[in-house]
């Protein structure tokens, strides 16, 4: 992770580590995706799976942009991937 980034206030820190919202971002954003079920159906799934604080993170991702899990990468992501570790994605080739 880059020292350089600035780090958020305290009171906008998502109730995660940067490895465990990188990796819900991985999770999320897999290739070929199936449409969208307009819920945190996935991300709820995989914060169970990893014993991380589920509603807790849910109301993080609300107040961050997103309603459901298509929207945790459009709009969440978006603003968060850098800090979490997620490279932007290069489409010049």
């Amino acid at each position: 992770m880059d020292a350089h980034l600035p780090k958020p206030p305290r009171e906008h820190l998502p109730p995660l580590s940067r490895a465990e919202l990188k990796a819900l971002f991985d999770e999320l954003d897999p290739p070929n995706p199936p449409p969208c079920t307009h819920t945190f159906k996935e991300a709820r799934a995989f914060l169970v799976r990893r014993s991380l604080p589920v509603e807790e993170t849910l109301r993080w991702l609300l107040r961050n942009g997103a309603g459901c899990d298509c929207e945790v990468i459009y709009n969440t992501e978006a603003e968060w991937g850098e800090w979490a570790g997620r490279a932007p994605n290069d489409d010049t080739e």
